[in-house]
Protein backbone atom coordinates (compact mmCIF):
# COMPACT_ATOMS: atom_id res chain seq x y z
CA UNK A 1 0.00 0.00 0.00
CA UNK A 2 2.84 2.43 1.03
CA UNK A 3 4.39 1.74 -1.78
CA UNK A 4 1.43 2.58 -4.44
CA UNK A 5 0.67 5.87 -2.32
CA UNK A 6 4.23 7.39 -3.29
CA UNK A 7 3.83 6.18 -6.81
CA UNK A 8 0.76 8.06 -7.06
CA UNK A 9 2.07 11.52 -5.22
CA UNK A 10 5.28 10.83 -7.83
CA UNK A 11 2.62 11.15 -10.66
CA UNK A 12 0.92 14.02 -9.48
CA UNK A 13 4.04 15.63 -8.88
CA UNK A 14 5.17 14.87 -12.44
CA UNK A 15 2.12 16.23 -13.97
CA UNK A 16 2.51 20.30 -14.59
CA UNK A 17 -0.61 22.60 -14.15
CA UNK A 18 -1.94 24.54 -17.17
CA UNK A 19 0.21 22.08 -19.74
CA UNK A 20 -1.77 20.29 -22.47
CA UNK A 21 -1.19 16.22 -22.39
CA UNK A 22 0.82 16.21 -25.40
CA UNK A 23 3.58 18.77 -23.93
CA UNK A 24 3.86 17.55 -20.44
CA UNK A 25 7.35 15.33 -21.82
CA UNK A 26 8.95 18.45 -22.18
CA UNK A 27 8.64 19.31 -18.65
CA UNK A 28 11.21 17.15 -17.50
CA UNK A 29 14.52 18.66 -15.63
CA UNK A 30 17.81 17.79 -16.46
CA UNK A 31 20.04 14.85 -13.76
CA UNK A 32 21.00 17.77 -12.15
CA UNK A 33 17.61 19.06 -11.21
CA UNK A 34 17.54 22.28 -13.73
CA UNK A 35 15.01 22.59 -16.82
CA UNK A 36 15.47 25.00 -20.04
CA UNK A 37 13.37 27.79 -20.66
CA UNK A 38 11.30 26.20 -24.27
CA UNK A 39 11.80 29.69 -26.27
CA UNK A 40 15.31 30.67 -24.60
CA UNK A 41 17.14 27.52 -24.49
CA UNK A 42 19.93 29.83 -22.79
CA UNK A 43 18.37 30.08 -19.85
CA UNK A 44 18.42 27.60 -17.01
CA UNK A 45 16.05 27.66 -14.07
CA UNK A 46 15.85 25.13 -10.86
CA UNK A 47 12.98 22.98 -11.60
CA UNK A 48 10.87 23.61 -9.09
CA UNK A 49 10.18 27.05 -9.98
CA UNK A 50 7.80 26.23 -12.49
CA UNK A 51 4.83 27.70 -11.87
CA UNK A 52 6.00 29.57 -8.70
CA UNK A 53 4.19 32.44 -9.61
CA UNK A 54 7.56 34.13 -10.66
CA UNK A 55 8.33 34.94 -14.33
CA UNK A 56 11.74 33.36 -15.26
CA UNK A 57 11.70 32.72 -19.08
CA UNK A 58 10.91 35.35 -21.47
CA UNK A 59 8.59 33.62 -23.62
CA UNK A 60 6.43 32.47 -20.21
CA UNK A 61 7.03 28.96 -20.46
CA UNK A 62 8.03 28.35 -16.63
CA UNK A 63 4.57 29.57 -15.54
CA UNK A 64 1.78 27.59 -17.86
CA UNK A 65 -0.43 27.15 -14.67
CA UNK A 66 -0.19 31.19 -13.07
CA UNK A 67 -0.92 34.61 -14.27
CA UNK A 68 2.98 35.51 -13.35
CA UNK A 69 3.74 35.74 -17.53
CA UNK A 70 1.71 37.82 -19.77
CA UNK A 71 2.67 35.60 -23.14
CA UNK A 72 1.55 32.43 -21.08
CA UNK A 73 -1.20 30.15 -22.26
CA UNK A 74 -3.08 28.28 -19.35
CA UNK A 75 -4.47 24.68 -20.98
CA UNK A 76 -8.33 23.83 -19.97
CA UNK A 77 -8.90 20.48 -20.24
CA UNK A 78 -12.95 20.56 -20.39
CA UNK A 79 -12.90 16.57 -19.67
CA UNK A 80 -16.17 15.60 -21.67
CA UNK A 81 -15.93 18.52 -23.80
CA UNK A 82 -13.89 20.63 -25.76
CA UNK A 83 -10.26 21.38 -24.37
CA UNK A 84 -9.23 24.85 -25.25
CA UNK A 85 -6.26 27.57 -23.91
CA UNK A 86 -6.95 30.65 -21.59
CA UNK A 87 -4.61 33.83 -21.53
CA UNK A 88 -2.26 33.72 -18.63
CA UNK A 89 -3.26 36.82 -16.90
CA UNK A 90 -6.91 35.62 -16.82
CA UNK A 91 -5.53 32.51 -14.23
CA UNK A 92 -6.42 33.03 -10.38
CA UNK A 93 -8.11 36.68 -11.27
CA UNK A 94 -10.90 35.42 -8.89
CA UNK A 95 -13.50 35.46 -12.33
CA UNK A 96 -14.91 31.50 -13.75
CA UNK A 97 -14.16 31.68 -17.14
CA UNK A 98 -17.19 29.17 -18.30
CA UNK A 99 -16.74 30.29 -21.99
CA UNK A 100 -12.89 28.91 -22.44
CA UNK A 101 -12.83 26.89 -19.21
CA UNK A 102 -15.84 24.76 -18.21
CA UNK A 103 -14.14 22.71 -15.80
CA UNK A 104 -12.94 25.82 -13.54
CA UNK A 105 -9.80 24.62 -13.67
CA UNK A 106 -8.36 28.52 -14.24
CA UNK A 107 -9.15 29.51 -10.37
CA UNK A 108 -7.16 26.99 -7.77
CA UNK A 109 -8.92 25.67 -4.70
CA UNK A 110 -12.52 24.47 -6.47
CA UNK A 111 -13.26 28.58 -6.39
CA UNK A 112 -15.14 27.00 -9.78
CA UNK A 113 -16.94 24.07 -10.16
CA UNK A 114 -17.05 22.36 -13.37
CA UNK A 115 -20.00 23.01 -15.82
CA UNK A 116 -18.76 20.97 -19.03
CA UNK A 117 -21.67 18.44 -18.66
CA UNK A 118 -24.02 21.29 -18.62
CA UNK A 119 -22.18 23.26 -21.61
CA UNK A 120 -21.64 19.96 -23.38
CA UNK A 121 -25.50 19.01 -23.66
CA UNK A 122 -26.24 23.28 -24.60
CA UNK A 123 -23.96 22.30 -27.62
CA UNK A 124 -25.43 18.74 -28.58
CA UNK A 125 -28.65 20.77 -28.64
CA UNK A 126 -27.92 24.10 -30.35
CA UNK A 127 -25.79 21.81 -32.91
CA UNK A 128 -28.68 19.73 -34.12
CA UNK A 129 -30.71 22.46 -34.67
CA UNK A 130 -28.25 23.74 -36.52
CA UNK A 131 -27.73 21.00 -38.38
CA UNK A 132 -31.53 20.36 -38.86
CA UNK A 133 -31.47 23.58 -40.65
CA UNK A 134 -28.38 22.63 -42.55
CA UNK A 135 -30.08 19.65 -43.50
CA UNK A 136 -33.83 21.58 -44.49
CA UNK A 137 -31.93 24.00 -45.98
CA UNK A 138 -29.68 21.55 -48.42
CA UNK A 139 -32.73 19.91 -49.38
CA UNK A 140 -34.29 23.26 -50.58
CA UNK A 141 -30.91 23.83 -52.08
CA UNK A 142 -31.32 20.72 -53.97
CA UNK A 143 -34.26 21.92 -55.80
CA UNK A 144 -32.60 25.17 -56.50
CA UNK A 145 -29.41 23.75 -58.43
CA UNK A 146 -32.11 21.26 -60.02
CA UNK A 147 -33.72 24.24 -61.55
CA UNK A 148 -30.22 26.11 -62.44
CA UNK A 149 -29.26 22.54 -64.03
CA UNK A 150 -32.60 22.28 -66.14
CA UNK A 151 -32.16 26.62 -66.86
CA UNK A 152 -28.78 25.96 -68.34
CA UNK A 153 -29.35 22.62 -70.07
CA UNK A 154 -32.32 24.96 -71.87
CA UNK A 155 -30.04 27.68 -72.25
CA UNK A 156 -27.90 25.75 -74.12
CA UNK A 157 -30.22 24.69 -76.07
CA UNK A 158 -31.62 27.50 -77.20
CA UNK A 159 -28.72 28.77 -78.01
CA UNK A 160 -28.20 25.34 -80.12
CA UNK A 161 -31.15 26.53 -82.04
CA UNK A 162 -30.60 30.15 -82.39
CA UNK A 163 -27.06 29.41 -83.82
CA UNK A 164 -29.36 27.03 -86.25
CA UNK A 165 -31.77 29.25 -87.60
CA UNK A 166 -28.54 32.55 -88.21
CA UNK A 167 -26.55 29.39 -90.51
CA UNK A 168 -29.77 29.16 -92.55
CA UNK A 169 -31.07 32.44 -92.76
CA UNK A 170 -27.24 33.42 -93.48
CA UNK A 171 -27.18 30.69 -96.02
CA UNK A 172 -30.58 32.25 -97.77
CA UNK A 173 -29.10 35.34 -97.42
CA UNK A 174 -25.80 34.27 -99.22
CA UNK A 175 -28.37 32.51 -102.29
CA UNK A 176 -30.03 35.80 -102.52
CA UNK A 177 -26.75 37.69 -103.49
CA UNK A 178 -25.12 35.14 -105.40
CA UNK A 179 -28.63 35.01 -107.61
CA UNK A 180 -28.19 39.11 -108.17
CA UNK A 181 -24.55 39.29 -108.21
CA UNK A 182 -24.60 39.34 -112.12
CA UNK A 183 -22.24 36.60 -113.94
CA UNK A 184 -20.22 38.02 -117.18
CA UNK A 185 -23.03 37.32 -119.29
CA UNK A 186 -25.45 39.30 -117.53
CA UNK A 187 -23.14 42.45 -116.83
CA UNK A 188 -22.58 42.58 -120.57
CA UNK A 189 -26.59 43.33 -120.55
CA UNK A 190 -26.69 45.66 -118.07
CA UNK A 191 -23.93 47.32 -119.49
CA UNK A 192 -26.08 47.55 -123.21
CA UNK A 193 -29.41 48.70 -120.85
CA UNK A 194 -26.99 51.51 -119.41
CA UNK A 195 -25.63 52.71 -122.28
CA UNK A 196 -29.51 52.56 -123.59
CA UNK A 197 -30.41 54.64 -120.67
CA UNK A 198 -27.55 57.21 -121.61
CA UNK A 199 -28.70 57.75 -125.09
CA UNK A 200 -32.59 57.98 -124.23
CA UNK A 201 -30.97 60.96 -121.41
CA UNK A 202 -29.12 62.64 -123.92
CA UNK A 203 -31.95 61.99 -127.02
CA UNK A 204 -34.53 63.60 -124.39
CA UNK A 205 -31.67 66.42 -123.48
CA UNK A 206 -31.73 67.16 -127.57
CA UNK A 207 -35.81 67.26 -127.68
CA UNK A 208 -36.17 69.68 -124.91
CA UNK A 209 -33.34 72.09 -126.21
CA UNK A 210 -34.57 72.06 -129.41
CA UNK A 211 -38.51 72.58 -128.30
CA UNK A 212 -36.85 75.29 -125.90
CA UNK A 213 -35.36 76.87 -129.13
CA UNK A 214 -38.79 76.44 -130.81
CA UNK A 215 -41.15 78.41 -128.06
CA UNK A 216 -37.75 80.73 -127.89
CA UNK A 217 -38.26 81.67 -131.58
CA UNK A 218 -41.99 81.58 -131.64
CA UNK A 219 -42.08 84.47 -128.97
CA UNK A 220 -39.74 86.36 -130.63
CA UNK A 221 -42.00 86.04 -133.83
CA UNK A 222 -45.01 86.92 -132.07
CA UNK A 223 -43.76 90.16 -130.62
CA UNK A 224 -41.98 91.40 -134.09
CA UNK A 225 -45.88 90.87 -135.95
CA UNK A 226 -47.31 92.85 -133.00
CA UNK A 227 -44.97 96.01 -133.80
CA UNK A 228 -45.35 95.47 -137.43
CA UNK A 229 -49.15 95.28 -137.36
CA UNK A 230 -49.13 98.51 -135.44
CA UNK A 231 -46.58 100.04 -137.89
CA UNK A 232 -49.37 99.24 -140.95
CA UNK A 233 -52.41 99.84 -139.07
CA UNK A 234 -51.79 103.36 -137.51
CA UNK A 235 -49.57 104.57 -140.72
CA UNK A 236 -50.42 107.99 -142.25
CA UNK A 237 -49.96 107.50 -145.58
CA UNK A 238 -49.73 111.44 -145.79
CA UNK A 239 -46.23 111.25 -144.86
CA UNK A 240 -44.40 110.37 -147.87
CA UNK A 241 -41.57 108.18 -145.95
CA UNK A 242 -40.19 105.63 -148.48
CA UNK A 243 -39.08 103.20 -145.80
CA UNK A 244 -41.68 103.39 -143.94
CA UNK A 245 -44.41 103.02 -146.77
CA UNK A 246 -42.64 99.53 -147.77
CA UNK A 247 -42.06 98.18 -144.30
CA UNK A 248 -45.70 98.36 -144.29
CA UNK A 249 -46.15 96.58 -147.86
CA UNK A 250 -43.72 94.04 -146.83
CA UNK A 251 -45.91 92.93 -143.74
CA UNK A 252 -49.03 92.73 -145.56
CA UNK A 253 -47.48 90.63 -148.24
CA UNK A 254 -46.37 88.44 -144.82
CA UNK A 255 -49.50 89.04 -143.20
CA UNK A 256 -51.49 86.95 -146.78
CA UNK A 257 -48.88 84.59 -146.85
CA UNK A 258 -48.10 83.60 -143.01
CA UNK A 259 -50.71 80.20 -143.09
CA UNK A 260 -48.44 78.91 -145.77
CA UNK A 261 -45.11 79.93 -144.11
CA UNK A 262 -46.21 78.01 -140.92
CA UNK A 263 -47.14 75.09 -142.73
CA UNK A 264 -43.95 74.91 -143.89
CA UNK A 265 -42.17 75.41 -140.88
CA UNK A 266 -44.51 72.97 -139.38
CA UNK A 267 -43.46 70.58 -141.70
CA UNK A 268 -39.88 71.15 -140.93
CA UNK A 269 -40.01 70.63 -137.09
CA UNK A 270 -42.24 67.64 -137.26
CA UNK A 271 -39.28 66.01 -139.37
CA UNK A 272 -37.07 66.91 -136.77
CA UNK A 273 -38.89 65.00 -134.10
CA UNK A 274 -39.30 62.42 -136.30
CA UNK A 275 -36.08 61.63 -136.63
CA UNK A 276 -34.96 61.84 -133.11
CA UNK A 277 -37.96 59.16 -133.06
CA UNK A 278 -36.51 57.11 -135.79
CA UNK A 279 -33.15 57.16 -133.80
CA UNK A 280 -34.89 56.17 -131.03
CA UNK A 281 -36.67 53.23 -132.30
CA UNK A 282 -33.23 52.06 -133.87
CA UNK A 283 -31.62 52.27 -130.71
CA UNK A 284 -34.64 50.56 -128.93
CA UNK A 285 -34.03 47.57 -131.75
CA UNK A 286 -30.49 47.28 -132.09
CA UNK A 287 -30.12 46.84 -128.32
CA UNK A 288 -32.75 44.30 -127.71
CA UNK A 289 -31.06 42.87 -130.77
CA UNK A 290 -27.68 42.71 -128.56
CA UNK A 291 -29.40 41.76 -125.38
CA UNK A 292 -30.52 38.35 -126.80
CA UNK A 293 -27.50 37.40 -129.21
CA UNK A 294 -25.83 38.30 -125.91
CA UNK A 295 -28.19 36.25 -123.56
CA UNK A 296 -28.19 33.26 -126.26
CA UNK A 297 -31.95 32.80 -127.30
CA UNK A 298 -34.57 33.74 -129.78
CA UNK A 299 -37.57 35.19 -130.03
CA UNK A 300 -39.79 32.80 -129.32
CA UNK A 301 -37.74 31.99 -125.61
CA UNK A 302 -40.15 32.99 -123.25
CA UNK A 303 -38.30 32.22 -120.41
CA UNK A 304 -36.95 35.51 -119.11
CA UNK A 305 -33.55 36.61 -117.65
CA UNK A 306 -34.72 39.55 -117.83
CA UNK A 307 -38.12 41.20 -118.66
CA UNK A 308 -36.80 42.82 -122.10
CA UNK A 309 -40.44 43.90 -122.48
CA UNK A 310 -41.12 45.59 -119.52
CA UNK A 311 -37.60 47.22 -119.05
CA UNK A 312 -37.89 48.95 -122.24
CA UNK A 313 -41.35 50.17 -121.74
CA UNK A 314 -39.92 51.44 -118.05
CA UNK A 315 -36.94 53.22 -119.92
CA UNK A 316 -39.50 54.35 -123.19
CA UNK A 317 -42.08 55.32 -120.28
CA UNK A 318 -39.23 57.48 -118.51
CA UNK A 319 -37.97 59.15 -121.63
CA UNK A 320 -41.99 60.00 -121.87
CA UNK A 321 -42.00 61.17 -118.59
CA UNK A 322 -44.40 59.05 -117.36
CA UNK A 323 -42.64 57.06 -114.87
CA UNK A 324 -39.20 56.40 -112.84
CA UNK A 325 -36.11 56.25 -114.94
CA UNK A 326 -34.79 53.79 -112.50
CA UNK A 327 -37.55 51.60 -111.28
CA UNK A 328 -36.28 48.05 -111.31
CA UNK A 329 -37.98 45.20 -112.13
CA UNK A 330 -40.83 43.25 -110.03
CA UNK A 331 -38.32 39.95 -109.58
CA UNK A 332 -35.50 42.49 -108.06
CA UNK A 333 -38.09 44.42 -106.00
CA UNK A 334 -39.02 40.88 -104.61
CA UNK A 335 -35.43 39.98 -104.02
CA UNK A 336 -34.38 43.36 -102.25
CA UNK A 337 -37.15 42.98 -100.05
CA UNK A 338 -36.45 39.47 -98.71
CA UNK A 339 -33.24 40.30 -98.07
CA UNK A 340 -33.87 43.32 -96.09
CA UNK A 341 -36.55 41.27 -94.17
CA UNK A 342 -33.05 38.57 -93.64
CA UNK A 343 -30.83 41.20 -92.59
CA UNK A 344 -33.66 42.97 -90.15
CA UNK A 345 -33.80 39.05 -88.53
CA UNK A 346 -30.31 38.16 -88.53
CA UNK A 347 -29.80 41.32 -86.33
CA UNK A 348 -32.57 40.28 -83.60
CA UNK A 349 -31.59 36.63 -83.59
CA UNK A 350 -27.52 37.95 -83.08
CA UNK A 351 -28.29 40.15 -80.18
CA UNK A 352 -30.69 37.56 -79.01
CA UNK A 353 -27.49 35.08 -78.78
CA UNK A 354 -25.45 37.69 -77.46
CA UNK A 355 -27.65 38.01 -74.66
CA UNK A 356 -27.86 34.16 -74.11
CA UNK A 357 -23.97 33.46 -74.39
CA UNK A 358 -22.95 36.17 -72.07
CA UNK A 359 -26.18 34.65 -69.57
CA UNK A 360 -23.97 31.35 -69.98
CA UNK A 361 -20.74 32.43 -69.50
CA UNK A 362 -21.26 34.50 -66.54
CA UNK A 363 -20.07 33.94 -63.04
CA UNK A 364 -23.13 32.05 -61.07
CA UNK A 365 -21.27 30.58 -58.14
CA UNK A 366 -20.35 26.81 -57.11
CA UNK A 367 -22.59 24.30 -60.01
CA UNK A 368 -23.82 28.18 -61.50
CA UNK A 369 -26.71 27.64 -59.00
CA UNK A 370 -27.22 31.44 -59.34
CA UNK A 371 -28.92 31.09 -62.24
CA UNK A 372 -32.10 29.78 -60.35
CA UNK A 373 -31.97 32.80 -58.19
CA UNK A 374 -34.10 35.32 -60.26
CA UNK A 375 -35.90 36.57 -57.26
CA UNK A 376 -35.45 39.51 -55.06
CA UNK A 377 -36.03 39.64 -51.61
CA UNK A 378 -36.49 43.08 -49.17
CA UNK A 379 -35.72 43.64 -45.39
CA UNK A 380 -35.40 45.83 -43.24
CA UNK A 381 -31.86 46.95 -41.41
CA UNK A 382 -32.28 50.06 -38.82
CA UNK A 383 -33.86 53.24 -41.39
CA UNK A 384 -33.64 51.48 -44.52
CA UNK A 385 -35.17 49.01 -46.20
CA UNK A 386 -32.71 46.93 -48.67
CA UNK A 387 -33.57 45.31 -51.73
CA UNK A 388 -31.65 42.77 -52.83
CA UNK A 389 -31.96 40.95 -56.57
CA UNK A 390 -29.15 37.98 -56.33
CA UNK A 391 -27.90 38.21 -60.05
CA UNK A 392 -28.76 41.82 -60.62
CA UNK A 393 -28.17 44.06 -57.95
CA UNK A 394 -28.67 45.78 -54.40
CA UNK A 395 -30.51 48.78 -53.60
CA UNK A 396 -30.93 51.17 -50.29
CA UNK A 397 -33.92 52.63 -50.17
CA UNK A 398 -35.18 55.36 -47.58
CA UNK A 399 -38.77 56.33 -45.73
CA UNK A 400 -39.62 58.10 -48.73
CA UNK A 401 -39.39 55.54 -51.22
CA UNK A 402 -35.97 56.91 -52.71
CA UNK A 403 -33.53 54.04 -54.33
CA UNK A 404 -29.98 54.09 -54.14
CA UNK A 405 -28.18 51.47 -55.70
CA UNK A 406 -25.40 50.12 -53.92
CA UNK A 407 -24.19 47.62 -56.57
CA UNK A 408 -24.79 45.44 -59.88
CA UNK A 409 -23.81 42.14 -59.69
CA UNK A 410 -20.47 40.78 -61.09
CA UNK A 411 -19.02 37.73 -59.59
CA UNK A 412 -18.80 35.26 -56.69
CA UNK A 413 -16.25 34.58 -54.33
CA UNK A 414 -16.11 30.98 -52.93
CA UNK A 415 -14.01 29.87 -50.08
CA UNK A 416 -13.28 26.01 -50.38
CA UNK A 417 -11.48 26.33 -46.86
CA UNK A 418 -14.93 28.02 -44.23
CA UNK A 419 -17.23 26.93 -47.10
CA UNK A 420 -18.62 30.67 -47.96
CA UNK A 421 -19.99 31.61 -50.55
CA UNK A 422 -19.68 35.46 -51.18
CA UNK A 423 -21.55 37.42 -53.70
CA UNK A 424 -19.82 40.57 -54.89
CA UNK A 425 -21.46 43.76 -56.55
CA UNK A 426 -19.84 47.03 -57.70
CA UNK A 427 -20.61 49.96 -60.12
CA UNK A 428 -23.08 51.09 -57.88
CA UNK A 429 -24.04 54.98 -57.35
CA UNK A 430 -21.67 57.44 -56.55
CA UNK A 431 -21.37 58.63 -52.79
CA UNK A 432 -21.80 62.30 -52.47
CA UNK A 433 -18.27 63.40 -52.22
CA UNK A 434 -17.21 59.99 -52.08
CA UNK A 435 -16.27 56.59 -53.91
CA UNK A 436 -18.33 54.59 -56.11
CA UNK A 437 -20.46 52.30 -54.03
CA UNK A 438 -20.11 48.62 -53.74
CA UNK A 439 -21.28 45.77 -51.72
CA UNK A 440 -20.49 41.90 -50.66
CA UNK A 441 -23.02 39.67 -49.91
CA UNK A 442 -21.69 37.32 -47.33
CA UNK A 443 -24.09 34.09 -47.63
CA UNK A 444 -24.89 31.79 -44.35
CA UNK A 445 -27.43 28.71 -44.40
CA UNK A 446 -30.98 29.62 -43.79
CA UNK A 447 -34.17 27.67 -45.34
CA UNK A 448 -35.51 31.27 -46.51
CA UNK A 449 -33.63 34.52 -48.16
CA UNK A 450 -33.48 36.67 -45.31
CA UNK A 451 -31.07 39.91 -44.98
CA UNK A 452 -30.27 39.79 -41.46
CA UNK A 453 -27.50 42.52 -40.97
CA UNK A 454 -25.73 45.39 -43.01
CA UNK A 455 -22.65 47.05 -42.37
CA UNK A 456 -20.53 49.91 -43.65
CA UNK A 457 -17.00 48.69 -42.77
CA UNK A 458 -15.93 51.41 -44.98
CA UNK A 459 -17.13 54.19 -46.83
CA UNK A 460 -19.62 53.55 -49.18
CA UNK A 461 -18.29 49.53 -49.20
CA UNK A 462 -21.53 47.23 -47.76
CA UNK A 463 -21.29 43.94 -46.04
CA UNK A 464 -24.68 42.10 -46.57
CA UNK A 465 -25.07 39.08 -43.88
CA UNK A 466 -27.56 37.01 -45.79
CA UNK A 467 -29.40 33.43 -44.63
CA UNK A 468 -30.55 31.35 -47.66
CA UNK A 469 -30.34 27.66 -48.59
CA UNK A 470 -27.59 28.20 -51.16
CA UNK A 471 -25.54 29.02 -48.48
CA UNK A 472 -25.87 25.79 -46.94
CA UNK A 473 -23.34 23.12 -46.89
CA UNK A 474 -22.74 19.55 -45.33
CA UNK A 475 -22.21 19.81 -41.17
CA UNK A 476 -18.95 19.18 -40.09
CA UNK A 477 -18.66 16.68 -37.53
CA UNK A 478 -18.68 17.91 -33.70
Amino acid sequence: MLALFLLCCCAAADWIRGVEPDRQSLYKPDEDGFWTCLGNPEIRISFDKINDDYCDCPDGSDEPGTSACSLGRFYCANEGFHPSYLPSYKVNDGICDYDLCCDGSDEADGKCPSRCAQMKKEWDEETAARNAVISRGLAKKAKIQHKAHKQRTKLKYEITQLSAEIEKFEQELYGLNQLQAPTEKESAIISVFEQLDSKLEDLSSQISEKLQQLNTKRQHLRNLEEILETMSNEYNHNFNDPAVKAAAQAFQEYSVNQGLTKDEKHTDQASEVKSLFETLQNQLRDSEAEIRKLAGRGDEDQNELFDFKSTFKAMVNSFLGVSNRHQKIPSTRESEKRKKEIEDELKRLRRDLQTKEERLNKDYGPQQILMAMDDCIVDKIGDYDYRLCFVEKVEQIDRNGHAVRIGRFERTEFDEEKQQLKLIYEHGDKCWNGPVRKATVQLECGEKNTIVAVTEPEKCEYTLRVKSPIGCFEPVEA
